[in-house]
């Protein structure tokens, strides 16, 4: 049978994965997914990767690395995400798979200089992006919990701008109608988003942002929910 492979990039806080798991568990409880469907890849360790015969679609996590730095592991999955590409399995990289997408593909990825983006916010679709077919499930304008100091600053050529914000000018994109990358964390709740900006206060506090106002902006929404349900339908329809 074939499954979905999760390639995590790295952990999570231990203060969120002491209670909550990992990235691949967000993920996998988000998306309504069973043990059974899931091949969890350990890239860091560089674990080994299903044949593509036997993978039916991929998520890449997000990570605590810098794309920027060119880690050896991660530059072997660029290898690897490279054949994926020249198929039809969809993929879905988030935050950190996002930008590594991106940068793969031949587009631009570094720090932002407005700095980071923590916390709950308002995120927009472009025309494109109310198209589309994943993205296309949410509304125009929408919630997303954010956690990241680098960004796209420039996509591929080909691909297209599904959503943006007040920080970000590609919050999503897609390539060649199946793949597509989100800066914000679709798998992320209302608690790690919390503790993601308790771990950051003091770098929040030092750039000069209010840390309460964004603390108190955070809330629960559906919309990461709604976009892992959809990808996950986009995987099977593609798969029979």
């Amino acid at each position: 049978m074939k499954k979905i492979v999760i390639l995590s990039m790295g952990e999570t806080l231990k203060s969120i994965s002491n209670k909550y798991g990992e990235f691949h568990d967000h993920i996998m409880n988000k998306g309504q997914l069973d043990k059974n469907q899931v091949v969890v890849v350990d890239c860091k360790k560089e674990e080994k990767i299903p044949d593509l015969d036997n993978i039916k679609g991929i998520i890449i996590t997000g990570s605590h690395s810098m794309v920027s730095d060119y880690e050896s592991w991660s530059v072997k999955i660029c290898d690897y995400l490279k054949n994926i590409v020249n198929t039809n399995i969809p993929v879905l990289g988030i935050c950190y798979g996002h930008q590594l997408l991106a940068d793969m593909l031949g587009g631009q990825v570094g720090y932002n200089p407005k700095g980071m983006e923590l916390g709950t916010v308002d995120i927009y679709l472009t025309d494109e992006g109310e198209k589309d077919k994943l993205l296309g499930v949410l509304p125009k304008n929408f919630k997303g919990h954010e956690a990241h100091s680098q960004s796209v600053l420039q996509i591929p050529k080909g691909a297209k701008i599904l959503a943006y914000n007040e920080h970000d000018e590609v919050q999503s994109f897609s390539y060649d109608n199946h793949v597509w990358g989100t800066q914000f964390h679709p798998e992320f709740f209302s608690e790690t988003t919390k503790e993601y900006l308790k771990f950051e206060k003091d770098k929040i506090i030092g750039i000069g942002k209010n840390y309460e106002n964004i603390y108190n902006k955070i809330q629960k929404h559906k919309y990461g929910e709604m976009l892992l349900k959809r990808f996950i339908e986009i995987v099977e329809e593609n798969n029979n």
